[in-house]
């Protein structure tokens, strides 16, 4: 397969897109381009694509989810209608009415979205590490358009010069089984700066049984994910939940938690948490990656077919999400520097001002620009 684009005095010449990273972003992308009819490979250093797909939580809004392109029955592991928050010596619920969120199996979606991307046509090559020299000799041929979706530490970002990304989250997550699962609707936030410095921990149930922990620490601590878990899981309420338990499968990860300033130079362009594109309150990337992908892949064609500059995807990513990635990294810089008495103060002035009975409405976990406006609306209604 081939796609054609207008090279010198109008001749058609042979492009392809050459993917890096076979994460669910970059087999996303991978599935949008094939299906235009474009050449893409995707190339990955693990084995298998499922291969430590865990290690992030598998927690999805229902709305955002759909953006994937799948049927992503086959790894549904519990639904999701509310949050427990707690902070110092605070805490509020919030609880909507139906399924706000699914958990789902972060291996078996990335099993399916490598199914996906096969089947419209891409190229899927596994256990293969592209060299920095590999790199820059497919960056050298201008008729390949090469894609960094590699993650977090972006080995394309850095061959091509980049610009960096300050702060990272570092975690460590474990699966329990024989867990004591209370409300298996409702995930556990917990914030205290003591623990999570500039993050939080979580408890999200996978069943009445089965308990993901975790617990995420900025780079800029003196913390290491691992120490700030075992000091986590001390904590009484978590502690209660896990005491008999079984801890089957424990990950450490790396989130980014700024966008880069620039995503596209010359024929190389980032998507994903290679670029940044990452919820900062929550580290959530797979929602913004995969509609940004979206986005990739049109300005993909649209520089195969018709000529139009790569640096389009800059622009069109930002004027469509980058507020919302602004506003998130606003939230993560005001709770990311409380003490225990801030978070017990936030969360008295959170109940005071409503906030429990509006997120349980109006609240969407991927845009708060929506809720603002919804806010704003409501308080025009009153």
């Amino acid at each position: 397969m081939w796609s054609p684009g207008l090279g010198p005095k109008g001749c058609f010449v042979r492009k392809k897109t050459v993917i890096i990273g076979a994460g669910v972003i970059g087999l996303t992308l991978a599935a949008e381009l094939a299906k235009s009819g474009a050449e893409v490979e995707v190339y990955e250093s693990r084995v298998s694509v499922s291969q430590n797909a865990g290690r992030a939580s598998g927690i999805f809004s229902t709305e955002g989810l759909s953006r994937i392109g799948i049927d992503y029955a086959p790894a549904l592991q519990n639904t999701l209608n509310g949050a427990v928050i707690s902070g110092g010596k605070q805490s509020f619920a919030i609880e909507t009415k139906g399924t706000k969120a699914f958990v789902l199996d972060r291996r078996i979606l990335a099993e399916l979205c490598a199914e996906n991307a096969i089947k419209n046509g891409a190229k899927v090559i596994l256990g293969k590490r592209i060299s920095r020299e590999e790199l820059l000799e497919l960056a050298h041929d201008k008729n390949n358009i090469l894609v960094g979706a590699d993650g977090a530490v972006s080995n394309v970002a850095s061959v091509f010069g980049f610009p960096k990304i300050d702060e990272y989250v570092l975690t460590y997550k474990a699966e329990y089984e024989n867990a004591r699962v209370g409300d298996i609707h409702k995930v556990g936030l917990f914030f205290s700066n003591k623990i999570a410095q500039r993050f939080f921990g979580w408890t999200v149930p996978y069943s009445g049984s089965k308990l993901e922990v975790g617990v995420g620490v900025s780079s800029y601590s003196r913390q290491n994910s691992m120490s700030a878990f075992n000091a986590f899981i001390k904590n009484r309420s978590v502690g209660d939940m896990i005491k008999d338990a079984k801890r089957t499968i424990g990950y450490a990860s790396i989130i980014p938690l700024q966008v880069r300033k620039k995503t596209v130079m010359n024929n190389v362009l980032l998507v994903g948490d290679a670029a940044g594109q990452v919820k900062a309150t929550t580290g959530g990337g797979i929602i913004f990656g995969t509609a940004c992908a979206r986005i990739a892949a049109k300005a993909i064609m649209e520089n195969i077919g018709a000529g139009k500059p790569l640096e389009r995807y800059e622009k069109m990513w930002r004027s469509a999400y980058g507020l919302d990635l602004r506003l998130h990294k606003m939230v993560h810089g005001y709770y990311s520097n409380l003490n225990d008495r801030g978070f017990s103060m936030a969360i008295i002035g959170a109940k005071l001002l409503g906030l429990e009975k509006f997120l349980g409405k109006y609240g969407d976990m991927d845009s708060p620009k929506l809720m603002m406006k919804r806010f704003f609306l409501r308080s025009l209604s009153n």
